[in-house]
């Protein structure tokens, strides 16, 4: 099986790295095989023709190599069928009831048209899309062509927004009214907090030149996605092709992909080159547009020292160029953005948490250029003196094939060695935002605080059991230690936090984690490939296979459920994200033998820590703000009718959210201790006046952090235990 060759363990669209000891210097070779061939522009019927042989080969290939690969059948027509619809039209403003209706033919049928290498669905579904686009293009310039009335008694019924039109006029009703709720939304999203204190006639100006503005970024937003998509450089029916092979790949499981040539420079610098970054983590705003959801410290956009967590991206420019109004962009267009040139200078406009907006200029640099801005660590001194470091991700530096020496563990290793000098009484290892890496880095991770021995267990669809061991003995760390985690720890951040927990090596404090525990590997899509030859097969199409399953030591997995904290703190990410078992293709979890050789260290007092912390917990200011933003991020969620009338949404208008943002954006330093550099980081800053700001920040940050606090308060307590 592939177990014995070089697998690739994923986390959405991260590849990550699982190696056998032996096989380290491979992803060189691999990376240098891989050779990607640029489609020709092809005529629609022979990309018809191409894509359907491809959805053959994915099928194909999936039931050769996946470990639980579904049969082909029915059942799975109709999660393709759904999955195209949800993908090219979620909110049903292109087809029709009619359209749907003809669509719905090949509803059931479509495993027939796969087996087959048929055409006649593509063929289908690319013409009424095609047909449609252009005149919902039409419709939107009709509409806009004067100032929409935003007073009037309207509505958006839930009925009408979940619905797919009956006729074109109700179609163009529909897009009429999503433009006034759209517009509206923008306008109440940038409502000053004071607004209500304003005059009626001040009020009444300030509404209607904000509507106006508003209106003409949604229709200017609505007209970019349908010009992206009909011209696209390689033809509507590619565009088209490629999306119902990604919707096959995903029906296996959420992390099955298919990856066309456009994912060219990306595939290749994570299949080994360092990729070149601007170091921000994004998310879609709940209100549209895209935030920074975390920095990548040491990258160009943690070094600017202007940017957070939470800003708004308004607009981009490269220079040369005109600059893009992405105030209200989806994500899935910013990304394609951002992965357009990897060397421009961007000018960034910025919307930040308090409303005020700045400019930043970043170029996108190599990830982890510098080995002292990778992993990031602190000193918490009070009554107690506790470490704190910071890993944002499980990273490998293949290219050195140095066995692991510039990899995240040995940094950490070498982070925790700095803060030994300073006679540290614990330490709290932060894997929050952690959405994985390297399994052979987090296997020797959690070797530094347990020694050697197995670290996971992995089982393919041959059902055999592989233990995943740590061989390195010896510890760096053996004091107490907390381990932050929250819905963003996947994969081998979940496979540390959880090792260390069954091992009652460590107290895991936050929320329950992503939930994913599968393992994948890339492969050209060939249907004739084996372990023995595919890395010398070239294809123009590759395609990403969960060919494995995680397991605890304990037989368990966090596969669905995450890993469950010792010490559950309130997590603002309820209010946004979804996790694995809010997948309904997600793999199911199932549970194995526990590892024969696994013997847990003596309990850690949980119970008692749990308890000594939950009144810190209850009446912290910041996790009741958290608290209270779920909630409302619940209600928000519920469907209800939708009134198109301003005055009814600045009538609804209040602060208490924004109140409540406020409190988790700004925080307040801990009273219990300061956060302060060790030696050797001292001497670093002194040298560079730039990294010191941007140090004092970090610093400011920490400083202020909710969780943080309640792991040092936990970890005072572990000690006199």
């Amino acid at each position: 099986m592939l177990h014995d060759a070089v697998q690739f363990y994923f986390f959405n669209s991260h590849i990550l790295a699982i190696l056998p000891q032996h096989l380290h210097g491979m992803k060189k070779i691999l990376a240098a095989l891989i050779v990607f061939i640029a489609a020709p522009f092809l005529s629609n019927g022979q990309a018809t023709d191409k894509i359907a042989n491809e959805a053959f080969v994915i099928t194909r290939m999936a039931n050769k190599f996946h470990v639980d690969p579904r049969p082909v059948n029915s059942a799975f027509s109709a999660d393709v069928f759904k999955g195209m619809l949800d993908k090219t039209d979620a909110e049903k403003v292109f087809f029709t009831k009619n359209d749907i209706s003809r669509l719905a033919v090949y509803r059931i049928t479509l495993d027939n048209e796969i087996k087959q290498r048929k055409t006649g669905y593509l063929n289908l579904f690319i013409s009424i899309y095609q047909q449609r686009l252009g005149q919902v293009d039409s419709l939107i310039r009709e509409i806009d062509k004067k100032p929409l009335n935003f007073y009037t008694a309207e509505k958006l019924s839930v009925a009408e927004d979940t619905l797919y039109p009956v006729s074109i006029a109700a179609l163009r009703l529909k897009l009429y009214k999503k433009i006034k709720a759209l517009a509206i939304d923008g306008v109440i999203d940038d409502l000053p907090n004071n607004f209500k204190s304003f005059p009626p006639a001040k009020q009444g100006k300030y509404i209607d030149s904000a509507v106006a503005s508003s209106q003409k970024k949604v229709v200017a937003s609505l007209k970019r996605k349908i010009s992206n998509i009909l011209q696209n450089p390689h033809g509507i029916a590619q565009y088209v092709g490629n999306i119902y092979c990604e919707t096959i790949a995903s029906c296996f499981d959420p992390h099955t992909e298919f990856f066309p040539p456009d994912e060219k420079e990306n595939f290749e610098s994570e299949l080994g080159k360092q990729p070149f970054q601007f170091g921000f983590k994004i998310k879609q705003s709940q209100n549209g547009g895209v935030v920074i959801d975390n920095l990548q410290p040491g990258s160009p956009a943690f070094k600017s020292g202007k940017l957070n967590k939470g800003d708004k991206f308004i607009s981009l420019q490269r220079e040369g160029q005109q600059p893009i109004d992405v105030s209200d962009i989806p994500i899935n267009e910013f990304e394609q953005l951002m992965d357009e040139n990897n060397h421009d200078k961007v000018l960034f406009v910025m919307k930040k948490t308090d409303g005020s907006v700045v400019q930043v200029s970043l170029t996108k640099e190599l990830a982890a250029d510098d080995e002292d801005d990778r992993v990031k660590s602190f000193l918490l001194k009070g009554d107690n003196t506790i470490g704190y470091i910071y890993l944002p991700a499980f990273y490998e530096d293949w290219d050195t094939n140095n066995e692991g020496l510039n990899g995240c563990a040995n940094d950490v290793g070498r982070e925790i060695l700095k803060l030994k000098k300073e006679n540290i009484s614990g330490l709290i290892l932060d894997l929050r935002y952690n959405g994985g890496g390297s399994v052979v880095e987090a296997t020797e991770l959690a070797g530094i605080f347990m020694g050697a021995g197995p670290v996971a267990q992995e089982k393919s669809r041959d059902e055999k059991i592989h233990a995943i061991k740590n061989t390195n003995s010896g510890t760096v760390f053996d004091g107490p230690l907390v381990i932050l985690v929250n819905g963003y720890s996947a994969s081998a951040s979940e496979l540390v936090a959880g090792t260390l927990q069954d091992y009652n090596r460590a107290v895991i404090i936050g929320s329950a984690t992503y939930g994913k525990a599968t393992m994948q590997v890339v492969l050209p899509m060939d249907t004739t490939v084996t372990p023995e030859n595919y890395e010398q097969t070239d294809t123009e199409n590759y395609l990403k296979l969960t060919i494995s399953k995680l397991y605890r030591v304990t037989g368990a997995t966090a596969q669905f459920k995450g890993v469950q904290p010792d010490i559950v703190l309130p997590d603002i990410l309820d209010a946004y994200i979804t996790k694995e078992a809010d997948e309904p293709l997600a793999l199911r979890p199932t549970v194995i033998r526990a590892n024969k050789y696994y013997t847990p260290n003596a309990p850690l007092p949980i119970k008692a820590l749990a308890q000594s912390m939950q009144t810190e917990i209850d009446t912290g200011k910041y996790f009741n703000a958290v608290k209270k933003l779920i909630d409302y991020s619940k209600q928000q969620k519920t469907a209800k009718d939708i009134s198109l009338d301003i005055k009814d949404a600045i009538a609804g208008f209040n602060t208490a959210t924004r109140d409540s943002d406020s409190t988790l954006v700004a925080g307040t330093p801990s009273t219990k201790f300061i956060v302060q550099n060790n030696q050797f980081e001292i001497a670093r800053i002194q040298a560079d006046s730039g990294l010191k700001e941007l140090n004092e920040e970090f610093s400011r940050q920490v400083a202020a952090d909710a969780d943080i606090k309640i792991a040092y308060d936990v970890l005072v307590k572990l000690k006199t235990h």
